[in-house]
């Protein structure tokens, strides 16, 4: 499938009105900043710096700033994406505290450790886990942390559609003691981490999609555009059938001295 065309049919479904462009929760990043730095968010403020990698339509971002009150540096690659997140931010009185920029996340130049916190809900994938945290270690501060989502196996042996589909669509699908080995061998330490549970992928992302989806009429029906409608209709579906044996784990890790 020619790829300029895939990201065409991907970018007019997953709009950027929609609420989230990938499963989490507010309460899910609420616990990740309590893991963080405690309940109450102690000793956070104006002076901390954020960095939101692949930050979309900026769900997410908004709550770093509003949780955190520091400046969030957010990055995405489609910028219909980011004055989406800009209008939000003006809308609830933080756009003095977002930055956005229209960039690939590979090959970033923000900097040297520039950042006390690396942001990543549901991006990590795009260059891979390994690609990321290394790529990532040179923008962190000394003490500097990571908090990112993966789609990770849950259970072995998941029945062979559920895994055949992911063998397609995003093969190197790990469970999570290989994401723990990889977040040691690039020179972090584990803080936590926790499935994010199934209303993250119901309740913002997924309902929103399928009713994207069913008032969809696309701009052509070729067999390409047909082909990517499908595979979204079929990610929702094996969720739905096969959730038991995958889902987003959010990894908290901070870098090691």
């Amino acid at each position: 499938m020619n790829h300029d065309k895939m990201m065409q049919v991907i970018h007019d479904v997953f709009t950027p009105t929609l609420p989230r462009l990938a499963p989490g929760d507010d309460a899910s990043t609420r616990r990740v900043l309590e893991m963080l730095y405690g309940a109450d968010l102690a000793g956070v403020g104006p002076e901390c710096r954020v960095l939101d990698v692949g930050c979309g339509n900026g769900a997410q971002t908004l709550r770093l700033a509003t949780e955190l009150g520091c400046r969030v540096t957010a990055v995405d690659d489609h910028r219909p994406y980011l004055d989406e997140l800009e209008r939000r931010a003006a809308a609830q009185g933080l756009a003095d505290r977002i930055e956005t920029r229209c960039a690939d996340m590979v090959g970033l130049d923000l900097g040297g450790e520039t950042f006390d916190l690396v942001w990543a809900e549901g991006s990590a994938y795009v260059m891979g886990v390994p690609e990321a945290l290394r790529a990532w270690r040179s923008l962190l501060k000394p003490g500097g942390a990571v908090g990112f989502t993966e789609l990770t196996w849950l259970e072995a042996d998941p029945p062979d559609e559920c895994r055949e589909f992911f063998a397609s669509e995003y093969p190197r699908m790990a469970d999570a003691s290989a994401h723990l080995a990889t977040i040691e061998e690039c020179g972090y330490d584990l803080i936590g981490h926790f499935t994010l549970p199934a209303s993250s992928w119901w309740e913002t992302y997924y309902d929103p999609l399928a009713r994207r989806l069913a008032g969809y009429v696309p701009p052509d029906d070729d067999d390409e555009t047909l082909a990517v409608l499908g595979m979204i209709r079929s990610e929702i579906d094996v969720y739905r059938r096969f959730s038991r044996w995958y889902g987003y784990v959010f990894f908290l890790l901070r870098i090691r001295e």
